[in-house]
């Protein structure tokens, strides 16, 4: 028996709790780094090895899971395929351009789109509002909307303090946001994302409402942490016209982040049973070519039950985590658990 720990990831415990219920009769050796318990290596009955790193199930191409990573290769081949993405590009900041200016000086480029051109191609190219976003960051990090050039100096100068190297800037598309997941050739789920709210009850405080919603995200089991100096939240607020000790009324609903992430505190609808298949099978298919056998979609469809819809492809992950929306009902724990039973049980040389 291998024991399992609370503060171990979702899919770790989940491999432990299958593989001593005996329901992996193919594996026949786990083994899990048992301080953080975030890798794991498991040993097939025919001799197969599969490595493990939290999200990382080992199952997608390792040149794939590079480009998945990567926002702006991701759209340049998803455009190329023929799907809707939203109208951006990648900018360098400047000690990343200086970095590969080294390399590449030598070659005679220097065609470079650079962070401090961003303002001159939003005003010019896209329009606002946009998204400005590290170019290989997940969940959420660092993902900032700008409604104007001092949001987009905002978001510039948070990079700086992060130490980024890329940001992608791109057009907010004003659709609802969708996660598909999907396992070879099959969707394992598919939900909509909404960003942290609170609603008013014309007696607490929005800091009070959002200290509640943290609490409700601790009894969950939701490894989420509402930062009340988040900028970006403050931003929120103050574009609303509100701030954290503001009372709102009964009833009024806020939004205080404009990212929809459930890492960030956003909630989940499922709607596997309402999707078109339209939609279902395009990102099947957009998974299939993009090289993946596993593989979170997130979609952005003005109607999610309607092929006709307008839509937009926002980016793709290789190793979706589910933890969030599991967390949210057990009929989602039930699904992500078979489909790791899935994925586990299954030889890398089958």
């Amino acid at each position: 028996m291998i024991d399992s720990k609370p503060h171990y990831p979702l899919t770790m415990r989940i491999l432990i709790e299958l593989y001593n219920n005996g329901e992996l009769p193919t594996v026949r050796q786990v083994l899990i780094e048992p301080r953080y318990g975030y890798v794991a290596r498991l040993v097939y009955a025919d001799g197969g090895i599969r490595m493990l790193r939290r999200t990382n199930v080992g199952i997608n191409n390792h040149g794939a899971c590079e480009i998945s990573s990567d926002k702006g290769y991701t759209k340049f081949f998803l455009q190329h395929l023929g799907y809707n993405v939203p109208r951006g590009t990648v900018f360098l900041m400047k000690k990343y351009r200086d970095l590969i200016d080294s390399n590449l000086s030598r070659y005679g480029f220097s065609d470079y789109n650079e962070a401090h051109q961003m303002l001159d191609y939003i005003e010019h190219e896209l329009g606002f509002p946009v998204f400005i976003k590290p170019n290989e960051e997940s969940q959420g990090k660092g993902v900032y909307k700008c409604y104007d050039a001092r949001d987009v100096s905002a978001a510039h100068l948070a990079a700086v303090e992060r130490g980024e190297d890329k940001l992608l800037v791109e057009e907010a598309v004003p659709y609802p946001d969708y996660r598909v997941v999907v396992l070879d050739g099959e969707m394992i789920c598919a939900y909509q994302r909404v960003p942290l709210r609170v609603v008013g009850d014309g007696q607490h405080s929005i800091r009070d409402l959002l200290f509640a919603r943290q609490q409700m995200f601790n009894t969950q089991g939701r490894e989420v942490t509402i930062n009340l100096n988040d900028a970006r939240l403050r931003r929120v607020l103050k574009r609303h016209g509100y701030a954290l000790d503001d009372v709102l009324g009964v009833g009024i609903e806020l939004a205080v982040m404009d990212i929809s992430n459930l890492s960030a505190g956003g909630d989940a609808q499922d709607v596997s049973t309402i999707i078109h298949p339209h939609w279902r099978d395009l990102c099947i298919r957009l998974t299939q070519e993009m090289g993946l056998r596993f593989c979170g979609v997130d979609l952005a469809c003005a109607d999610i039950t309607d092929s006709t819809s307008a839509y937009s492809i926002i980016e793709t992950n290789a190793s979706p985590g589910l933890d969030h929306y599991a967390a949210l009902h057990p009929d989602h724990l039930k699904v992500v658990r078979a489909m790791y039973q899935r994925i586990f049980l299954t030889s890398p040389l089958a």
